[in-house]
């Protein structure tokens, strides 16, 4: 492996690519993918034995960002070979084993709630303790499992980061085989001169599009949720109808203020109101 370990990555994701789209045989690519990664690992794994980050904000940008993404792909795979191996053959079956797995998902999500937390906010006053190794293991205070890791190659969390990522591909998967089952598909939109673009985040918008279908004030109710996410996300120049699942997920985990952008959003009005009526009075 090259000391230039960023081109090392981004070549990775070409050849990933390739791969990728090079069968029409889903089981042929997904092993084809696994054996890729393999290799892949195996060079980077003997790069970190001897490679010395020239500084802990590198070390942390390796291990929170660059390993997680090509370790996020391995569990993917494994899971999607698995998920054809166990699949049932009927249509009633099938919907009911992809809930089931979204279910899984969901309460890994719960389970690694305060990390999720962490992760999805895009901090790093953690990020020290979280993504830099270190030769002690601190089992009291970090899974058990970490006396079996090899402290040159991994750090406490990355491999948690990479176990997110897969999540969200998994749960975009999912959604996506639930969708061909009911006979959804994505709509080919025309073209929308985008005069509005929506500037919140991804999980604010999804707690949106699950309070219009909680309060009924769009077709009482009735309609699908990822529907509504693709509508909204045409209009606002947004897509986030890929993670919807994952996003309401992280919603539901929260340990305070579960409506937290749709309380704000009632704090600013407010704020906005009194705002108007004092400068009345003042007048």
């Amino acid at each position: 492996m090259e000391v230039n370990y960023i081109s090392y990555f981004n070549e990775f994701e070409r050849e990933y690519e390739v791969i990728k789209n090079a069968s029409d045989d889903v089981l042929t690519i997904y092993l084809d993918i696994l054996h890729f990664i393999e290799k892949k690992l195996k060079e980077i794994y003997k790069w970190l034995k001897k490679y010395v980050f020239l500084s802990i904000q590198e070390e942390i940008y390796f291990f929170k960002e660059l390993k997680p993404r090509m370790v996020s792909k391995l569990l993917f795979y494994k899971e999607l070979l698995k998920l054809e191996a166990s699949l049932p053959p009927s249509k009633k079956n099938k919907k009911k084993h992809y809930e089931q797995l979204l279910t899984t998902i969901h309460q890994y999500v719960k389970a690694n709630r305060e990390f999720y937390e962490y992760y999805r906010s895009r901090t790093s006053f953690r990020d020290e303790d979280l993504f830099v190794r270190r030769c002690y293991k601190d089992i009291i205070k970090y899974d058990c499992c970490l006396i079996n890791f090899d402290s040159k190659l991994s750090t406490s969390h990355d491999f948690n980061v990479a176990t997110i990522i897969a999540n969200d591909m998994l749960t975009n998967h999912l959604e996506n085989k639930l969708d061909e089952l009911n006979g959804k598909s994505k709509s080919n939109s025309t073209q929308i001169d985008h005069k509005f673009n929506w500037t919140g985040t991804k999980v604010d918008m999804t707690e949106l599009v699950y309070a219009f279908q909680a309060t009924g004030c769009i077709n009482n109710g009735n309609f699908d949720l990822k529907e509504l996410a693709i509508f909204l996300g045409t209009m606002l120049n947004v897509e986030i109808d890929s993670n919807l699942y994952g996003n309401y997920s992280d919603i539901k985990s929260r340990k305070v203020s579960k409506t937290r952008f749709i309380n704000t959003m009632s704090d600013k009005l407010i704020e906005k109101m009194d705002n108007e009526d004092s400068k009345k009075k003042n007048q």
